[in-house]
């Protein structure tokens, strides 16, 4: 009995010492990030925004690069980093940002930054119920902070930036904000990255799972950055038997019905209305649109073609006409339209003409991110707006002599420049600018109509810049 007792205190003894090796191992790596951001302001784009620093955690890995969240760093005009321990702070540079997956790497210039500090490894995608370890600076502290935790739930859902939908880890370890961007450990490695809390809910917190990270370091190995191919699909789940026996799905359990092939999607004149999708490679998908990542795990089929890079070919099956069809298709680099609302990147800075105080936008993701509640009916008017490749909205009006009587128009979707429809924003602003008549007609979605005298837009145009301090009426893009 003494003998076990003692072979029992010999091996707590160098599970501790191990534990506490890979605890001083980690923090060698382990950085604080400090940002100033500053914002686009789209009400007035002639000008940036609110302004506010933050910070976060991040985590250093091989060739002297630093890991962290693209919120973190994302419209930073000041960018510094500090090591575990010490207190000299160390400006930066964001090399490459995947707003998709909310990552960010990071480059500092003074080398000797590296010194003393010992990069994390890679580990494998964690099992359910599997122990992990959350580093960082939560609450804005300057001390380290460690929870511990499980992995409770593996699945695809939104992610913080795009709305976009990728496996994403939960744990009941505390993550908090300014623990955004460190490392989630589990045996010495980095199984994922910190990136979100719920304040609804105790102890549930969320990581971007390694594979994700692989597959954005994978991606910037060429010194650009794609994004994860889409399909471009929209699809609907077969779970009606009646619905199944029409389509010839009597004797088997998969399978969604595809009801729209978006442009420039990989399977654009491949896929038609009515197909059933049954598998993508080897994953057979089930009727809710779920295929099995691992054994008993389910997760988003889009899980598939999101493991790949452009360039990558995926094979599919689906029925058609109560026939199975095969077939492969190459996932390319293309912007897949799903909607008259152009995607950009946050980053990306707004386009804009001011014409008679009256100040116009193209319709974009980011535009929308903050008028969804004005503008969201656009979803519903697609067909409408087939004709054109790109909307144009009224934000709003400066109020001046040339426009009186129009101050209260503000998120209005234009549709035509004197009876004319246009392509894009630029082709809008290229008839505005081009007009030639004595009166210029705005029209709307609605057939309003707002009129302004051409010659008194010319010549009010400089007291009006002037009275709103607006330094150009029109974005470089444009120009």
């Amino acid at each position: 009995m003494k003998k076990l007792k003692k072979l029992f205190i010999i091996i707590n003894l160098f599970v501790c010492l191990t534990i506490f090796a890979e605890d001083a191992a980690i923090k060698k790596a382990l950085v604080k990030v400090y940002a100033s951001h500053q914002l686009f302001d789209y009400t007035s784009p002639w000008q940036y925004g609110q302004s506010g620093n933050s910070t976060a955690t991040g985590f250093i890995i091989d060739g002297n690069r630093i890991i962290t969240n693209a919120h973190a760093v994302l419209s930073s005009k000041f960018l510094q980093i500090r090591k575990e321990g010490d207190s000299k702070k160390y400006k930066a540079l964001v090399k490459f940002i995947s707003e998709e997956y909310d990552l960010a790497l990071v480059e500092i210039e003074d080398k000797s930054f590296f010194n003393g500090t010992v990069p994390l490894k890679m580990g494998t995608l964690p099992v359910i119920q599997e122990r992990l370890t959350v580093y960082g600076y939560p609450l804005g502290g300057d001390k380290l902070s460690t929870t511990q935790g499980i992995v409770s739930r593996m699945e695809h859902n939104t992610y913080t930036l795009t709305n976009k939908k990728f496996l994403i880890g939960q744990t009941d370890a505390a993550i908090n904000s300014g623990n955004s961007g460190g490392p989630v450990v589990s045996k010495g490695k980095v199984v994922g990255v910190a990136f979100a809390g719920l304040n609804s809910a105790d102890n549930i917190g969320y990581f971007i799972p390694v594979n994700i990270l692989n597959n954005f370091l994978d991606d910037i190995k060429d010194g650009k950055y794609d994004g994860p191919p889409a399909l471009g699909l929209e699809w609907s789940e077969l779970e009606s038997p009646s619905h199944r026996k029409m389509l010839g799905l009597e004797n088997k359990s998969g399978g969604i019905l595809i009801k729209k092939v978006f442009k420039n999607s990989p399977f654009e004149g491949v896929l038609q209305k009515n197909d059933v999708l049954m598998k993508l490679d080897n994953y057979p998908i089930e009727y809710d649109g779920t295929v099995e990542f691992r054994k008993n795990e389910k997760t988003d089929y889009t899980y598939v073609n999101q493991q790949k890079r452009y360039g990558d070919s995926l094979n599919y099956e689906i029925i058609r006409d109560k026939k199975t069809k095969t077939g492969q298709v190459k996932l390319n680099k293309k912007d897949i339209e799903y909607t008259v609302v152009t995607n950009v990147t946050i980053e990306t800075p707004p386009s804009y003409l001011i014409y008679g105080g009256l100040l116009f936008e193209p319709l974009t993701s980011n535009y929308m991110a903050g008028t969804i509640t004005v503008l969201g009916s656009v979803y519903d008017k697609e067909e409408l707006y087939k004709d054109y490749k790109q909307l144009v909205v009224l934000v709003r009006v400066l109020p001046f002599d040339v426009n009186l009587g129009y101050s209260d128009a503000v998120n209005e979707i234009i549709v035509k420049v004197n009876g004319e429809k246009y392509k894009d924003f630029k082709d809008f602003a290229q008839k505005v600018k081009n007009v030639k008549s004595e009166f210029i007609i705005f029209e709307n979605d609605k057939g309003d109509e707002i009129v302004l005298d051409v010659k008194e837009v010319a010549a009010q145009r400089d007291q009006l810049m002037q009275n709103y301090n607006i330094s150009s009426d029109m974005s470089d893009d444009i120009r």
